[in-house]
């Protein structure tokens, strides 16, 4: 059964690689992997040493605070954006058997930029809309296509009939981006995250299997689901008991902090550090290289250029071991808290610290870490097969 499952998602993700439209989205997220880098290393740096709430100035009381740094980076999530939806452009008209394609590049390009930055007063909403951004370029691309085969002896790519082709297309960008920008589906799910519900096995569960679904599909997604649980009511109230008396009874000894935050997010979202480490080890130059530079990152919960590299995004190959991996941290994690084999992580820790280290820090239990160790082995184990044929498949393009 188990071989047969796994035959279907070979197949399934061999077909995915074939397919030109997701050859040409993987080849332009491929593409925007050095940009990116820059951006999740400045990042890291603001985070680690020069944001306000900073890991390290918090932990040795010292201000190194930099004004506008934070903007910066924001524009440079648009920018990463921008360029991505260029080279996609670029790959699927190639595709399609359209080699001067420089305006709708250019068009797709400052469409992004509209689609981000008009109507807003700041750089601070979410920008992770990765699924938005790949169909409203393929979208936009297909028609450039259509549009072209209507004026088959139109040789000048700047005439009048283009140039409004791309008006058209900014003119829709401009009116979508009101729905883009708005952050309702963030606000549903954090305020679904905050029921009781999410206590209990089942809703935990549910969370772990969900969670990596919807990153996998691009889909920006709450702090809640992705660094932050600490805002939650039940994280809030068990917080509140232990001010009042340390040795008290906790009300919810297991949510998303103590269980999903902790267990299932050891290197973002679906447990990806095991990706980066596994990396290391394969025989493909570039694979190692994606590993090296995606591991430092990894251990400080952020993923995105195993996103964008490996890719994960849209992979049928990688969304099967991300649920998995996800889904056993939760089990292993609820199961170690509700037979108190280890205290639940109760207390706040500095922002951006190492989620390796949240069920130490949030516990002050030791222990806490053999917990830590046994999900990292078991989401080694789940990823192993899949990152090994994802190499092979490399091998066999060479």
């Amino acid at each position: 059964m188990i071989k047969k499952c796994f035959s279907l998602i070979v197949k399934l993700d061999n077909i995915v690689l074939k397919n030109h439209v997701f050859q040409a989205i993987f080849s332009a997220m491929r593409q925007t992997l050095p940009i990116l880098a820059i951006d999740v290393y400045l990042r890291l740096l603001f985070v680690l040493f020069l944001a306000p709430n900073a890991l390290f100035p918090v932990i040795f009381n010292i201000n190194l605070k930099i004004t506008g740094l934070q903007i910066i980076l924001s524009i440079l999530d648009v920018v990463i954006l921008m360029i991505f939806a260029a080279a996609l452009t670029n790959k699927y008209l190639i595709y399609r058997g359209i080699k001067n394609n420089i305006l709708p590049i250019l068009t797709n390009f400052l469409a992004t930029y509209l689609l981000f930055t008009v109507n807003t007063q700041d750089f601070s909403h979410n920008v992770s809309q990765y699924l938005v951004v790949t169909v409203l370029t393929l979208l936009s691309s297909e028609s450039y296509y259509q549009y072209q085969r209507l004026f088959r002896k139109t040789l000048q790519p700047y005439s009048a009939r283009f140039l409004v082709w791309s008006a058209f297309i900014l003119g829709l960008y401009f009116l979508v981006q009101p729905y883009v920008q708005q952050t309702t589906l963030q606000l549903l799910i954090s305020s679904i995250l905050s029921s009781n519900f999410f206590t209990t096995f089942v809703g935990l569960l549910l969370v772990g299997a969900c969670a990596p679904v919807l990153y996998w599909l691009g889909i920006a997604l709450p702090n809640e689901l992705t660094s932050n649980q600490t805002t939650i009511n039940a994280v809030v109230k068990n917080l509140d008991v232990i001010l009042k008396n340390t040795h008290a009874t906790l009300p919810y000894p297991e949510n998303l902090y103590s269980v999903y935050g902790t267990f299932s997010l050891l290197g973002g979202i679906g447990n990806t550090l095991a990706i980066s480490f596994l990396l290391l080890f394969m025989s493909s130059k570039r694979k190692q290289n994606l590993g090296l530079l995606s591991v430092f990152p990894s251990l400080f919960n952020n993923n995105q250029l195993l996103y964008f590299g490996l890719p994960l995004f849209l992979r049928p190959l990688m969304l099967v071991p991300m649920i998995l991996s996800s889904v056993a941290g939760t089990l292993v994690g609820y199961v170690a808290i509700a037979t108190h084999l280890i205290k639940p992580a109760s207390l706040v820790i500095p922002n951006n610290a190492p989620n390796l280290l949240t069920a130490f820090l949030g516990s002050g239990k030791l222990s806490s870490l053999i917990v830590v160790a046994i999900v990292f082995g078991l989401t080694v184990l789940i990823y192993k097969p899949f990152i090994e044929l994802d190499n092979a498949e490399v091998q066999n393009e060479k």
